[in-house]
């Protein structure tokens, strides 16, 4: 098994680190366990939206090549949102 990096985080306000304390003490962590968990969090999220869009690219290009001038007649979302307030 190869080792993990380290890092060296500098400059995190105190108030930053207060919530983490609190956070990871509430989970049963370690404020290192935590920050683990936080950071790998967040790059997952990242990825999976970095995923999203690029399964949405496919969809995005035929819909620009079906519609070059954006949406088609009567699907305008400003026309459907008065719709909406005309009908109720």
């Amino acid at each position: 098994m190869s080792a993990m990096p380290n890092l060296h985080i500098r400059e995190v306000p105190p108030e930053a680190v207060a919530a983490l304390r609190a956070a990871a003490r509430r989970n049963g962590r370690t404020l290192n366990a935590e920050l683990v968990d936080v950071l790998v969090g967040a790059a997952e999220r990242k990825r999976a939206g970095a995923d999203l869009l690029e399964r949405l690219e496919p969809i995005r290009r035929a819909w620009r090549e079906r519609n070059p001038d954006g949406f088609p007649p009567g699907l305008e979302p400003e026309t459907i949102i008065r719709r909406a307030r005309d009908a109720g």
